[in-house]
């Protein structure tokens, strides 16, 4: 019985030696190794009217549009009915508290508010202008006093009013517009689709063939003009349209560092930061002015010693600097960047 137990351990034993050589060992995940340096200079144009998106990882600028192709657009996430103004325009919207849009309104001593340049939904413009009711959204058919912005010519756009409305039956947003006289009235619905962020309209269009801006997952970063808020000498806030890179706040991650410098910061640096999501986080402060904006004698020098960190929609960590905002011609509105996978 004893000679049997021992046959039976050392067979036991067997198996377990034999299935361990079975397993391999833990594989080691090594990063990729670091790409090159890249320089690429983007357009958008003197009159900054060309909006960018770039693909890091492919070093490539993916899908080009006008700022002046669109308005309005809603938010495409399920139950979810935010609308956020084409801040490129400098477009500001002001809510007038009433339900009837018959009504001839005045923008003479209107405050006007406008989407944060952060992406805080604390931030939108418009807030919350639904409910609801049974389970079911419903609108709350407010009135709303939109500033158009400028035009294409730098002009003002004029002002519209507004009433956001969903259909009780299929959910689908659409936009009753006027002027505020109630002259040149029209309504457009909005064509939702969940590979985007947002949906957008034009106030004179409707819906455009093709959507102003890609999917979600096809950019990084964008270079584009957008509002945002500065203050006086004195203190006092003041919304202005900047020029500047915004980053896919879905899907992308980033911070600045002013201090490590370009050439000293790798991969092991760049996973100790705390990243954001906050949109503007790149923003505009990365180039400084030089003159007097009074007289129109100004240029605009990079800040090179800004370089910043970015986790792509891919995972991939990047440092990225700008170096340049001009042509060969001499003409703003073409910065370069430097950048590099890490």
């Amino acid at each position: 019985m004893m000679i049997r137990n021992r046959l039976l351990n050392s067979c036991l034993l067997g198996i377990v030696l034999f299935n361990t050589s079975c397993f391999k060992e833990d594989e080691r995940v090594v990063p990729p190794t670091p790409g090159d340096v890249i320089t690429r200079q983007i357009e958008m144009l003197p009159d900054y009217s060309i909006i960018s998106y770039f693909d890091l990882s492919a070093d490539s600028v993916v899908f080009t549009s006008l700022k002046s192709e669109w308005d309005l657009a809603v938010s495409c996430k399920p139950d979810d009915y935010t609308l956020f103004l084409n801040s490129s325009r400098f477009m500001q919207i002001s809510p007038t508290r009433s339900t009837n849009f018959d009504l001839v309104y005045t923008t003479d001593t209107v405050i006007w508010h406008f989407d944060e340049s952060t992406g805080n939904p604390d931030g939108n413009a418009i807030g919350k202008w639904w409910t609801s009711s049974n389970g079911k959204p419903a609108s709350l058919n407010q009135v709303f006093l939109v500033d158009r912005g400028i035009n294409d010519e730098g002009l003002p756009a004029g002002y519209l009013k507004i009433q956001p409305q969903i259909d009780p039956v299929n959910g689908a947003v659409s936009i009753r517009i006027a002027k505020p006289d109630g002259s040149n009235e029209r309504t457009y619905t909005f064509e939702r689709d969940v590979n985007y962020k947002i949906s957008a309209i034009s106030f004179d269009n409707g819906v455009p063939a093709s959507q102003p801006f890609p999917p979600d997952n096809a950019w990084d970063i964008v270079f584009t003009q957008y509002t945002t808020l500065l203050y006086t000498d004195d203190g006092e806030p003041y919304p202005y349209l900047v020029t500047g890179v915004l980053i896919n706040d879905t899907l992308v991650e980033a911070v600045m560092d002013s201090v490590t410098g370009f050439g000293n910061i790798d991969r092991a640096f760049a996973e100790e930061q705390q990243l954001k999501v906050q949109k503007d986080v790149i923003g505009y402060d990365w180039k400084k002015l030089i003159g007097d904006v009074n007289s129109g004698n100004v240029s605009y020098e990079p800040r090179a010693n800004m370089v910043y960190i970015i986790r792509n929609r891919e995972g991939y960590y990047f440092k990225l600097r700008f170096i340049g905002f001009y042509n060969n011609l001499g003409q703003k509105g073409y910065p370069t960047i430097e950048f590099q996978r890490l």
